[in-house]
């Protein structure tokens, strides 16, 4: 038998409720509007439905009778259905490495030349390289940085060829963008994801590794623009 829209309500209400407050630890006392303004800045879902899902609430108020869950009114369709996607969302998050292209992740040592790194990073078409000394993740490098060091270099009268010489990790400038790149463990689910990069406004690149650690390979690298698809999976899910 079919469920009515009313119980399609109650039932994703209750699991979006009994998630959050299981996920974030949240007393049973708090309210479901508490919850909801409680857990927005750090969920970036929960922040960009939460006016509506405050509405929810008063709306699970306003058709439900008495202790027993008695609906006294039924909501529309679509109200459900959105109510549905956030809880499946929330409780069943699907992970950013599940969804992302499959792609070869490019790594560059950081003790090779600047040069030969400039012709990898062109036969590549990559945009945004991680970089590694001695198996340890140190930065990340960009087309931008490289442009900027030759940019600096002729200014001061610097032989590009000399620049080009030079090891990537301390010509480019790598142990300084620290705050451009962030490590993350290959379970990051894509709300998190997208929440790192809302956060912070000058990352560039979030590189996944098995368990979000420097001395790891790189399973995959997020970049700026993965972020429309990964909403997109979200807005879909």
């Amino acid at each position: 038998m079919e469920k009515s829209n009313g119980d399609r309500f109650i039932f994703a209400y209750n699991r979006l409720d009994q998630g959050l407050r299981s996920i974030y630890n949240i007393k049973q006392s708090l309210g479901f509007g508490e919850v909801i303004r409680k857990v927005a800045p750090i969920n970036s879902i929960i922040k960009k439905y939460e006016d509506d899902l405050i509405e929810c609430g008063r709306l699970r108020n306003a058709i439900v009778h008495g202790a027993g869950d008695t609906l006294i009114a039924e909501p529309n369709t679509e109200v459900v259905e959105k109510l549905e996607q956030i809880a499946r969302i929330v409780t069943t998050p699907p992970r950013v490495i599940d969804v992302l292209p499959k792609r070869k992740v490019m790594v560059v040592d950081g003790d090779e030349t600047i040069g030969k790194i400039c012709a990898s990073i062109f036969e590549s078409g990559y945009s945004i390289v991680p970089v590694q000394i001695r198996g340890t993740i140190v930065g990340v490098i960009n087309r931008k940085m490289i442009v900027d060091a030759i940019g600096a270099a002729v200014k001061a009268g610097v032989s590009v060829d000399t620049l080009l010489k030079e090891p990537v990790a301390t010509g480019l400038d790598v142990l300084n963008v620290a705050n451009h790149y962030e490590i993350a463990p290959s379970s990051i689910t894509i709300d998190s994801m997208l929440f790192m990069f809302q956060q912070n406004r000058k990352l560039s690149a979030v590189i996944i590794t098995k368990n979000g650690n420097y001395n790891e390979e790189p399973l995959a690298v997020v970049v700026t623009s993965d972020t429309l698809d990964l909403q997109s999976v979200l807005d879909n899910y």
